[in-house]
C-alpha cells in the first residue's frame, strides 16, 4: 500500500482517513510529522469514519487515548514528551502494541520501535506551507 496525498484543507484530511481506513484497520500505524502537520487532524476523521462522534484531541500530556469506535477501537499515542525506550516500557508501550486495535503513533520516529513489530504502516505529513500538507503512505 503506497499512497500520496496534497492536502489544500481539512476536507482533503477527511476524504484521505475516509480512504485508506479500510487499509489500516487493526494495524499499527506510524503517524510521522512536525508540530502542527495535521497527525492528530487525521485521527479525529479517523475516529469519525470508524463510527464515533467524539471530541479527539491530541494526548501530548495523557500520552495515550482511547476510542471505542463502531469498528472497533482505536489507541492514539503521542510519544513527543517521552525520552528514551525505557518510559515506553513504564507505559505498558509494548504491551499495548499486541492489542488487537488500531494503533496511531505520533513520534514513533523517535524511537526504533520497528525491532519491536513485523508490520506497521507509516504516513508522513510535510507541511508545504500554512494551507499545504504532503502526505505519504507506506
Amino acid at each position: 500500500m503506497n499512497f500520496e496525498y496534497i492536502l489544500k484543507c481539512v476536507e482533503d484530511t477527511k476524504n484521505m482517513a475516509k480512504d485508506i481506513a479500510p487499509f489500516i484497520k487493526n494495524n499499527i500505524i506510524f503517524l510521522n510529522g512536525e508540530i502542527g502537520a495535521g497527525k492528530t487532524t487525521f485521527t479525529k476523521y479517523l475516529v469519525e469514519i470508524y463510527g464515533l462522534n467524539d471530541e479527539v484531541c491530541s494526548p501530548t500530556f495523557s500520552l495515550e487515548n482511547r476510542y471505542n469506535t463502531k469498528n472497533g477501537l482505536i489507541i492514539h499515542f503521542d510519544l513527543y514528551r517521552i525520552k528514551n525506550e525505557e518510559e515506553l516500557d513504564m507505559i505498558g508501550f509494548y504491551d499495548t502494541l499486541k492489542e488487537d486495535a488500531t494503533i496511531l503513533i505520533e513520534w514513533a520516529d523517535k524511537f526504533n520501535i520497528e525491532k519491536y513489530i513485523k508490520n506497521y504502516k507509516i504516513i508522513s505529513f510535510k507541511i508545504h506551507d500554512s494551507n499545504i500538507r504532503y502526505v505519504t503512505i507506506k
